[in-house]
Formats: structure tokens, C-alpha cells, sequence
């Protein structure tokens, strides 16, 4: 389970993991809560997080297709330094009173950008120090490591909200971003001989595109990758409302929530890097799609706040563990050369929240949050069971 700690490298991209993962769980939580405040509005929650996943529709393909030309050290210390400057942006316009929905909104989507190309090259960079043999261990305990931080991450960005403003969990996470600047700088160059590198981006590009019209496993992991991203991790942009309106927790509950949902997720991590190379990974995808779904009903359905944080705690481990298995099974399914274009599908797939939190927002403006939600978990329910049987090949991956 441990075996990648050995490596040094490895260790200090955990550690930049959990830096960098901390300050995106305070991005999360305060944009959100921000927007709810500026307009007391679930529709504009739900325009707000479908801004947030757009980039990954319009540069998805372009940053798993960078990951596989650039230097994947370098790639993420330049966007390390783009998310510090959002950070500050974000800050200083809440301070100064001049922030609005418009400023809100242009700023998440160009750290959509930023994430389009920071994700596939951390990804691939993960497998370049572990190799192919320990990518499933690396790759779940990079999941560890985001997750388990987000359980304070979520809380402390409540707290700070509550107690010192809404400006100051953006100020602290521009600082995380420049720590983990300076963790990557100590990672030593991994000399990695890629034929992707002597090719042009838009030549990657296009042979990522080919990688998903020839290759039908990767087709149908990327459906459910983008199903899952519409109908299930949209759920974050309710969590507001559920917080101040259902439940009556107000912004350390909102924070709350999003502790409990990483916890979930920290014991899919450990669970995972657990197994190590084990069979019947598919089967294992599928089940934790459906688990997804039947958490998301269960959260939407109590009124008991402890309840909530229970379910919303499995919803947390089944996006979690399927989050990591599309990944380790995309990476696992191509060939050395093509990691990076890999992710980079994986990062389009996600891109089709798009759909899901606009939807969510606007079924929440005219029926509520809860008739929304349990709707949204119920089709994820469906597709589970429509994949089980339409999809043979998946349960033997």
C-alpha cells in the first residue's frame, strides 16, 4: 500500500498534493457560498459551478495533449502560479466591495482553464515517478491525500468565513498555492522519452481524438465518466442551499458538509491503494456509480442534519472511488505514450457538468433542492444498472 512513499519524489508530490487540494476545497466552498450571498439563488448556483466545468468541454483534450508535449514538472508550476493569482483577485475584490456575480463567474471559469491542464499533468506525472506497476497505489493515494485534507478543508473555510470574512479563505489559499510551488521545485526532474514530445500539441490532439473514435473501452469509460460528472458531482451545487435553507446550518454547516464528503472520500483512498493490482476493477466502477446514486437520495431526502452528514459521507466515498477508478482504468488502457491524452479525455468528460449544474440549478429554482437532487441521484441509479448490462466488457476490466 505504501510502497510509492519510498520514492522521494512521490513523497513531495503527496505533500504538494494535500497543499494544493486544501486550497481548492477553500476555493469550493467560499466561491460558493459567495455566490449564494450575492444572490440568494440557486439558479446562479447553478450557472456559477456550470462556468466552473465548461473549460473542461472547450480545453480538455488541449490539456491532456499539453501533459503529453510539456515538461509535466513545469506545467504544474505554472498553474500553481495562475490559481495563487486568482486567489488574490478573488480576495481583493470582496475586500474593496466591488465583487459581483460577473467578477465571480470570470474568475472561476479562468481557474477552469487552469485545472484543464494542472489535473491530466499531475495525474501523468504520479505514473512517470511510480510506473505502471504501482499506478494504482499512486494514484489512490493521491486520492487519499486530496480527500483527507478536504475534511479540514471544508470546516476551516466555514470557520474562517464565519469568523473573519468571505475574503480571507481566498488570501490563505493563494498562500497554499505558493508553498506548493516551491514542493514541486524540489521534485527532481523525471527524465521521462516521450515520442509526444517531438510532436506539435495539435497533433496530439488529434491522435487523442482517434485514441476515443477506435478504442471502445476507452469510448465507454469516458460515457460514464461524463454521466456521472452531469447527474452526480453536480450535487456540490445544492450543498449551499441544503445548508442555510433545508437543514438551517448556515456557513460552518456548509462547511461541515464538505468535511464529511472528504471524509468519505479519504476512506475510498485508503481502501483503494489497499487493493493494490486487483481484478474485477470494472465491476467495482459500476457498483460505486450506483452507490453515488443512492447516496445522493438518501442525503437530499433527510431533514436530520447528522443523517445528512452520513450520507452525504457515502456519496463522498462512491465519488471518490469512482473518480479514481475512470482515472487508473483510463491510464491503464493506453499505451505508455498516450498517459497524458488519457487524462486528457478523462478532463473533457468532466466537462459535461456543464449540463448537470445548470440543470440542477434550474430544477431547484422551480420544484426545489430536494425534488432536484433526489431526481438527479435516481437517473444515476438507471444508468448503473443500463451500463451493468449494456456494457459487458466493463465488468471484466
Amino acid at each position: 500500500m505504501y510502497t510509492p512513499f519510498k520514492n522521494k519524489s512521490f513523497s513531495l508530490l503527496f505533500l504538494t498534493t494535500i497543499t494544493a487540494s486544501l486550497g481548492d476545497m477553500f476555493m469550493d466552498v467560499s466561491s460558493g457560498w459567495l455566490v449564494l450571498e450575492l444572490t440568494d439563488s440557486p439558479l446562479s448556483l447553478g450557472l456559477f459551478w456550470a462556468v466552473r466545468s465548461s473549460p473542461n468541454l472547450l480545453f480538455g483534450m488541449v490539456g491532456g495533449a499539453t501533459a503529453d508535449k510539456m515538461a509535466r514538472r513545469r506545467l504544474l508550476i505554472l498553474c500553481y502560479i495562475l490559481y495563487a493569482i486568482c486567489g488574490l483577485l478573488f480576495g481583493f475584490l470582496i475586500t474593496t466591495g466591488l465583487i459581483q456575480l460577473y467578477h465571480a463567474l470570470a474568475l472561476i471559469f479562468i481557474r477552469g482553464i487552469i485545472r484543464t491542464f494542472e489535473n491530466p499533468s499531475r495525474q501523468s506525472f504520479i505514473v512517470d515517478i511510480v510506473g505502471r506497476e504501482n499506478a494504482m497505489n499512486g494514484i489512490s493515494l493521491n486520492a487519499v491525500g486530496m480527500r483527507g485534507i478536504g475534511i479540514f478543508g471544508g470546516a476551516m473555510a466555514g470557520l474562517i468565513i464565519e469568523f473573519f470574512g468571505k475574503e480571507y479563505p481566498f488570501y490563505a489559499l493563494s498562500g497554499l498555492f505558493i508553498f506548493a510551488i516551491l514542493l514541486v521545485g524540489l521534485i527532481k526532474d523525471i527524465e521521462t522519452k516521450r515520442a509526444a514530445q517531438q510532436l506539435s500539441i495539435w497533433r496530439n490532439l488529434k491522435e487523442g481524438i482517434q485514441l476515443v473514435l477506435k478504442n471502445r473501452i476507452i469510448l465507454a469509460l469516458m460515457v460514464m465518466a461524463a454521466t456521472c460528472e452531469m447527474f452526480g458531482f453536480s450535487f456540490p451545487v445544492l450543498v449551499p442551499v441544503f445548508a442555510r435553507d433545508i437543514l438551517k446550518v448556515g456557513a460552518v454547516g456548509n462547511g461541515m458538509i464538505n468535511a464529511f464528503r472528504s471524509g468519505g472520500g479519504l476512506l475510498a483512498g485508503l481502501a483503494l491503494a489497499s487493493l493494490g493490482d486487483f481484478k474485477h476493477k470494472g465491476k467495482l466502477l459500476i457498483g460505486m456509480f450506483l452507490m453515488f446514486g443512492v447516496g445522493l437520495v438518501l442525503y437530499a431526502n433527510t431533514p436530520v442534519y447528522a443523517l445528512a452528514l452520513i450520507f452525504i459521507g457515502v456519496v463522498g466515498v462512491s465519488a471518490a472511488g469512482h473518480d479514481a477508478m475512470s482515472q487508473i482504468l483510463l491510464q491503464l488502457n493506453v499505451d505508455e505514450e498516450q498517459r497524458g491524452r488519457a487524462m486528457g479525455i478523462w478532463q473533457l468528460s468532466i466537462g459535461f457538468g456543464v449540463v448537470g449544474s445548470f440543470t440542477l440549478g434550474t430544477l431547484a429554482e422551480a420544484y426545489g433542492a430536494v425534488f432536484a437532487q433526489s431526481v438527479f441521484g435516481g437517473i444515476m441509479v438507471i444508468i448503473a444498472a443500463v451500463m451493468y448490462v449494456a456494457v459487458p466488457r466493463l465488468k471484466g476490466l
